[in-house]
């Protein structure tokens, strides 16, 4: 049995294949769209690098002082040319970085467009001249930071930078993967997990069950992103996330073309109920989903 679920794990994870269509619906933004999305990092992720001086405390205070740094960084090192407009460039840019375990930046990526050739360069430059930063530690394992940020570029005003996003990478933590080898794929386990509303119904029905239940959650929860609908932004995202043994969703992750479609994917799944585990035996264990949504820019 040990070693069936070991090649099933290795060979077979549970997806549930699922591509929308759907018409934008509200999405928080404001103004010129510094305020991107309602998801906030600096409250949902408490471990991660930062500048050495930024000693403050909360993630109200430390957000203020790692975006301050940010924007301090880039305004002394990049200059938009004043005719910038008039290259249809209408001044959102939206990249990451990711440093090491040792807060030495490790690479950096920009979402591009055509229009913002120009400048990729630019802030490619900015970032390289990123100090090392002050690392992260997780049960005493120094973890890698990867920073989405939104940045808005106006000719002769400062550059105004949010961050949207934070992963923090806990691959490393022994603890994890010693936890990730228990993971029993939703096709084989004795018992699937069971979505609020299943329990009454006949066991052979509950795998069915679940999947219509999470289809109509998404559906449901779904909210195309304005901002994303502004770029012409669309395409596949990947969600991957476990049913702990207590039945909580954990280790939400996305894979995606843009980090709008990503925050998108993890708040729906966030939302996800409370429900009865998976069981193997009789005993309760973490199962492991595979979720591709695709987001289809219609507009």
């Amino acid at each position: 049995m040990k070693l069936k679920l070991k090649i099933a794990f290795n060979t077979l994870f549970a997806t549930l294949l699922f591509t929308f269509t759907l018409s934008a619906q509200y999405y928080q933004t404001h103004g010129d769209g510094i305020e991107i999305t309602s998801y906030r990092p600096f409250e949902e992720v408490t471990d991660y690098a930062n500048f050495s001086n930024c000693t403050a405390n909360g993630p109200g205070e430390q957000n203020i002082c790692f975006t301050s740094k940010i924007e301090e960084l880039f305004n002394k090192n990049l200059k938009v040319p004043k005719d910038s407009i008039s290259q249809n460039f209408n001044g959102k840019v939206y990249f990451n970085f990711f440093t090491d375990v040792k807060g030495k930046l490790e690479s950096t990526e920009i979402f591009s467009r055509p229009e913002t050739k120009f400048i990729e360069k630019k802030i490619d430059g900015v970032l390289k001249k990123l100090p090392t930063l002050k690392v992260a530690t997780i049960k005493d394992t120094a973890v890698s930071t990867g920073y989405v940020l939104y940045a808005k570029f106006n000719p002769g005003e400062p550059i105004r930078l949010k961050v949207i996003d934070i992963k923090v990478s806990k691959e490393s933590l022994k603890e994890e993967e010693k936890e990730a080898e228990d993971d029993v794929p939703f096709v084989i386990v004795d018992d699937v997990p069971l979505f609020p509303g299943c329990e009454d119904m006949a066991k052979s029905s509950w795998r069915s069950c679940f999947q219509k239940k999470i289809n109509k959650h998404i559906v449901k929860n779904f909210s195309y992103p304005e901002e994303a609908k502004k770029l012409g932004v669309g395409g596949r995202i990947n969600i991957m996330f476990v049913i702990d043994k207590d039945g909580s969703v954990k280790n939400i992750r996305t894979r995606g073309p843009h980090p709008l479609l990503e925050l998108e994917g993890r708040r729906i799944i966030a939302k996800l109920p409370l429900m009865t585990p998976g069981k193997v035996k009789g005993k309760a264990v973490r199962v492991p989903f595979s979720i591709p949504i695709t987001f289809r820019n219609v507009f």
